[in-house]
């Protein structure tokens, strides 16, 4: 048994650094046990032959929570993160989002015929996605990143310019986004689809909103990579005094009646603290980490374990024999969602061809950072929706991601085939400047994180499945010393969300839950 700590902290994603670097703020001894060979989680990025290359997330949002987080943390500089663009690509049409009278433009000129539902539309999000900009943009941190008078501050200015939001707030938390573009689009199923019915089933109009806000204006790259942001937390959570173990994996918790006592590695290693935050898996927590899961609610046991996650991606690691100033003249800007076809199948486990349809997401992980490719070279990342039991486990006929098979590799080497097919269509010869390729599966995902069925986002989006849709937070556990952070704790997840629920639950055990909420 190791020294007892004030907190072990089960993950070293932005969740666990988030929430490691503010108990040290509170002079708190705390130690990070992280599964993988780096810190990251669904952040983590990989260098293959002078490559760079983001595996999971590709960019971040802002939303007045993640710069003041780490400007709180002393780890913000303006000067280390690029503003990052996207672009909607199809079939049909080819459009740069940089703001809504533009994009309302743009789209006439591609949709002629369905100008009247498009000036319905952009009259109805754009001044909403303002609003959201002036809460969320304005430079005012959420009140969730500050305390005292700044978070009293925030939560009036929050209020004040919320106004935009009065008349519609009720119509964007009870209706989705699909049921909203359809009623503008009844007779166009192509800009039905692309505006709201190609999103996550049953995603409230909210969120759909807050895509077209953060595409728009609030989108991030940090310029050392999502891999070299997180060294640099991790790098400052041990300069500061934080102990943080790679390469171990935690297996078992151990309890006394509703008391963790210690957790225990697969190597056999027990740590023992004060209190405990698991930032990852909550179902694999009560699967097969608990020593006595019973001292869990029946129902809310069963509830979590049966929970649907969020979707998972395939990732198509390209090394191109293309310099930043070649490729631009295809890709236009950093982010290009490319929707191959205007049907959401991609998610089917049964169709063979599933990987070849609904978007796909063409990261230029160099565009505006050449030193993250070889010289006169660059990096691109390629993802499409997969779901993790595509065609019986990807050929391995298991649940288990660490199971691999001569089928498995077959398939691997099929999709990545084809995802660079596909991208032809933004990049023409795409296929004879690669000198190299990698993909990276759901189950690889799954291996790196151990995120259940390679999740990228947490639970799912779909408001109507996710048990999470009307409680939002869930950082409590019923053991009373064991909480949770991360993109599972909080809905919808994501960076932001993953790093705000670190400095939730960090103030929250010492300082009060509640309390986070007003001062």
């Amino acid at each position: 048994m190791k020294d007892k700590y004030d907190v072990v902290i089960i993950g070293g994603g932005i969740a666990g650094l988030s929430t490691g670097l503010y108990l040290q703020k509170m002079g708190k001894r705390s130690i990070i046990l992280e599964h993988g060979n780096q810190v990251g989680g669904n952040m983590s990025g990989i260098w293959r032959k002078g490559f760079y290359f983001d595996c999971g997330d590709q960019s971040s949002e802002n939303v007045g929570v993640l710069f003041p987080i780490l400007d709180e943390l002393g780890l913000y500089n303006p000067d280390e993160w690029v503003n990052v663009r996207f672009r909607y690509a199809t079939p049909d049409c080819d459009v740069m989002m940089y703001d809504y009278d533009q994009m309302r433009e743009d789209y006439k000129k591609y949709f002629p015929e369905s100008s009247a539902g498009i000036d319905k539309w952009f009259d109805y999000i754009t001044p909403l996605c303002n609003t959201l900009k002036k809460m969320m943009g304005s430079g005012q941190p959420f009140a969730f990143a500050v305390d005292g008078w700044k978070k009293i501050r925030s939560n009036l200015s929050m209020i004040a310019n919320s106004a935009g939001m009065a008349k519609a707030s009720k119509e964007i938390m009870v209706r989705t986004g699909e049921e909203k573009a359809l009623e503008y689009f009844p007779d166009d199923p192509r800009l039905a689809f692309l505006f709201g019915v190609g999103g996550a089933k049953n995603m409230l109009l909210m969120m759909h909103l807050f895509f077209w806000y953060a595409f728009t204006f609030d989108y991030w790259y940090p310029k050392a990579g999502l891999q070299g942001f997180l060294n640099k937390m991790a790098d400052a959570y041990r300069e500061r005094g934080g102990e943080l173990r790679l390469k171990t994996t935690v297996d078992k918790v151990i309890t006394s009646g509703k008391q963790v006592m210690a957790v225990e590695t697969s190597e056999g290693e027990r740590f023992a603290a004060d209190y405990f935050v698991n930032t990852g898996n909550p179902k694999r927590l009560i699967n097969d980490m608990l020593d006595n899961p019973n001292q869990w609610d029946y129902k809310d046991r069963e509830v979590t374990i049966a929970a649907p996650v969020s979707v998972a991606v395939c990732s198509a690691f390209l090394g191109l024999d293309m310099d930043n100033e070649e490729l631009k003249k295809y890709v236009k800007e950093h982010h290009t969602l490319y929707w191959r076809t205007y049907d959401f199948s991609a998610l089917d486990r049964y169709d063979p061809d599933a990987h070849n349809k609904g978007w796909s997401m063409i990261n230029a992980t160099s565009f505006h950072l050449p030193h993250l490719a070889p010289e006169g070279k660059s990096s691109l990342v390629v993802q499409v929706f997969n779901s993790y039991h595509w065609q019986d486990g990807w050929g391995t006929g298991t649940d288990d991601p660490f199971t691999r098979s001569a089928k498995y590799k077959e398939l691997k080497e099929k999709v990545l085939f084809d995802i660079i097919r596909e991208t032809e269509y933004i990049i023409p010869g795409l296929s004879k400047k690669i000198v190299y390729k990698e993909l990276a599966t759901p189950r690889s995902m799954s291996r790196w994180t151990l995120n259940p069925e390679g999740s990228i986002m947490g639970w799912s989006y779909d408001s109507l499945q996710c048990h999470m849709a009307k409680k939002f937070t869930r950082f409590r556990t019923p053991f009373n010393n064991l909480f949770n952070a991360g993109h599972y704790s909080i809905w919808p997840g994501g960076v932001v969300f993953s790093a705000m629920s670190g400095r939730i639950v960090s103030k929250g055990i010492y300082g009060g839950f509640w309390r986070q909420l007003f001062i």
